[in-house]
């Protein structure tokens, strides 16, 4: 006979109210993916054949719900996938190229020691993490889609906290504004994901050059023979975005 699972005995409310706060930023970044998903689900490959009840049986929706969520014009679809084809490796050694620049011109100032931490120190730190979770996303626009969420919900919560009652909760001084630093830095790269995925490779002419320029001369990986011709010396920047693997992306295929 099957027996109930017991709940997990808590140490005290503190360890309680922490679980349960991260429950529902849990629940929370589940439910904003629901429409999303069932407008693209319903629009593409469950268009026909049952489609709606196939979509009704996997997630408990009803027929009414299912239909207005396929009907909501506020939910906008891509209309063609190109993730394989942007260099997501490149604008990765962006990010990064970003933060080891502002980290060089921190190091540059005259400074007492030790230095008080800035929001510069913050936006290095929080853009080179960036850079690892781009790089760390499978190559699909499912991925990146999911990983924008991600950077949005991360922001809201940075920008609203959930208030958990510790002994060391007190507001540092200045941590509303490296709240509010670390929200708009997260809504900056969720936005470039977004002009990536919706723009391809012409979202690179919406970075800053002068932080692309060195990514590309340091970052990235010698041209592949093939595009050593009169087309790759006629087209040196696309040589430059050559993928690693000579495919169409530099990471290993997944």
């Amino acid at each position: 006979m099957h027996k109930e699972d017991p709940a997990p005995l808590f140490t005290g409310p503190d360890d309680a109210l922490d679980h349960l706060v991260e429950w529902g930023r849990q629940s929370r970044r589940l439910a904003r993916r629901r429409d999303p998903l069932v407008r693209a689900a319903l629009q593409g490959p469950l268009a026909h054949h049952g489609g709606l009840q196939k979509g009704m049986k996997a997630t408990g929706l009803t027929a009414q719900t299912m239909r207005n969520i396929k009907a909501a014009a506020d939910v906008p679809v891509l209309a063609e996938d190109t993730s394989a084809d942007v260099d997501w490796d490149g604008y990765a050694d962006y990010l990064a190229t970003e933060a080891a620049m502002i980290r060089e011109a921190l190091s540059a100032m005259p400074s007492r020691s030790p230095r008080t931490p800035t929001l510069d120190d913050l936006r290095a730190i929080l853009v080179d993490d960036l850079a690892e979770r781009v790089r760390n996303t499978d190559i699909s626009d499912v991925g990146y889609w999911a990983l924008t969420l991600e950077l949005r919900d991360d922001a809201q919560d940075a920008e609203n906290p959930v208030l958990v009652l510790q002994d060391d909760t007190q507001e540092i001084p200045d941590s509303a504004a490296a709240r509010s630093q670390q929200a708009r830095i997260l809504n900056e790269v969720a936005d470039q994901i977004t002009r990536f995925r919706t723009e391809g490779e012409d979202a690179f002419n919406h970075l800053d050059p002068a932080v692309l320029a060195r990514a590309r001369a340091e970052l990235a990986p010698p041209p592949s023979t093939h595009l050593l011709d009169d087309e790759g010396a006629k087209h040196p920047d696309h040589a430059a975005r050559t993928p690693r693997d000579g495919t169409s992306n530099r990471r290993d295929q997944r």
